[in-house]
């Protein structure tokens, strides 16, 4: 089911784990039957446990319907909306994942499709992946160097299979007899696979085929490195857009204009702590400090407990200090902060004096108050 935070509920993590399981044991199954002998498993156990993988896929296909019911838009009939959740590319995966259920049972499917619906079922994880969406992002951002690079790689393709059909076509006429036969060499070549079913026999076309396969590495190294930057450019965007999304929530980070933020932005780095994590401990040397974005932290010190909570921090007492830790910080829930480097932490606070007040005033009133307890500092 879809969340609506940050961290999903730890049943919601749970669920997603199971829908995934059942996607990758439907798959494992379709893929194992098509062995021709029963090395694993009989036929039978084969189907059971396909089964068992439709049936969970099915009610999770009839959850999401509920889902998309329950939560309609005002006017929207409940119909409309479970059509709509079910247009899109997650619902039609939806469907064609347990499609063999019902057309297997009326008889109406092929063993052969019944096959590809059921590798189909792999495409489920994609729900709780964003390597689908972001794939789709680069090509949009990189369609005009990729139509490019495209049209290179076609325009080598036919010069080639026209220069080895005009060079072989009479002392080779079964390798080379037309274009369109030549065409599977000159992939073959362009590809650097060289299949070696088909080759040219005569010098000219020795040489022009050495050419060929010159041409063909630089080829398809461009649209690689096109996609490859562009994945790296995607993936650095998205970290990005995620970490200023976060130092926006932050209330100690209120205030700050876009252009603060995103030089604030560069410097932090998400840190996802899981119950029970020990984000610093008494005696490690101080290397960094965090901000709270949702979550709860426990620090501990001089056999005093505090609780901080969304939008606090800790650990800079350490860095102005230059000191060694002399609490230990644990988590109480699932929590998301922001670390910031000992390293970045000099032009952090120099980038923003209102923040480097804020924090200092704060690290002032924690040193008092434990010099007043006579307890170590954080």
């Amino acid at each position: 089911m879809l969340d609506r935070g940050h961290f999903p509920s730890r049943k919601a993590v749970i669920y997603r784990s199971a829908i995934c399981g059942l996607a990758l044991l439907g798959t494992a199954v379709t893929v194992f039957s098509t062995m021709s002998d029963d090395i694993l498993l009989s036929p039978d156990v084969w189907r059971g446990v396909e089964w068992i993988a439709m049936a969970g896929l099915s009610a999770d296909l009839f959850l999401q319907a509920l889902y998309a019911a329950m939560f309609r838009h005002a006017g929207e009939t409940a119909f409309a909306a479970w059509r709509h959740h079910q247009s899109g590319l997650f619902g039609v995966i939806d469907i064609l994942a347990v499609a063999p259920l019902i057309l297997v049972e009326l008889e109406t499917l092929p063993a052969e499709w019944r096959t590809v619906f059921g590798v189909m079922r792999f495409l489920k994880l994609a729900r709780y992946s964003p390597a689908l969406e972001t794939v789709g992002s680069v090509l949009r951002r990189e369609s005009r160097p990729l139509q490019s690079a495209t049209f290179i790689m076609a325009l080598l393709m036919l010069s080639s299979s026209t220069a080895l059909f005009l060079v072989e076509r009479h002392v080779n006429p079964r390798a080379f007899g037309s274009i369109p036969q030549a065409m599977w060499w000159s992939v073959a070549t362009l590809t650097t696979l060289g299949y070696g079913d088909v080759v040219p026999i005569s010098g000219l076309g020795k040489l022009l085929g050495g050419m060929t396969a010159l041409l063909g590495v630089g080829m398809f190294a461009l649209p690689a490195s096109i996609m490859a930057t562009g994945f790296a450019e995607e993936v650095k965007r998205r970290d990005f857009l995620s970490v200023w999304h976060m130092v926006a929530k932050v209330p100690f980070f209120a205030g700050l204009d876009a252009e603060q933020i995103a030089s604030i932005t560069s410097l932090l780095r998400v840190v996802s702590a899981a119950p029970g994590d020990v984000l610093m401990r008494e005696g490690d040397i101080g290397d960094r400090m965090y901000f709270i974005v949702t979550g709860l932290v426990s620090v501990a010190f001089g056999g005093q407990s505090v609780v901080l909570k969304d939008g606090d921090f800790f650990g800079e007492i350490a860095l102005l200090r230059n000191s060694l830790r002399t609490a230990t910080v644990t988590a109480r829930g699932r929590c998301q902060l922001l670390s910031l480097a000992v390293q970045d932490f000099q032009d952090f606070i120099s980038r923003s004096p209102r923040i480097a007040e804020a924090m200092a005033r704060t690290a002032q009133q924690r040193l008092s108050e434990q010099e007043r307890l006579e307890d170590p500092v954080l």
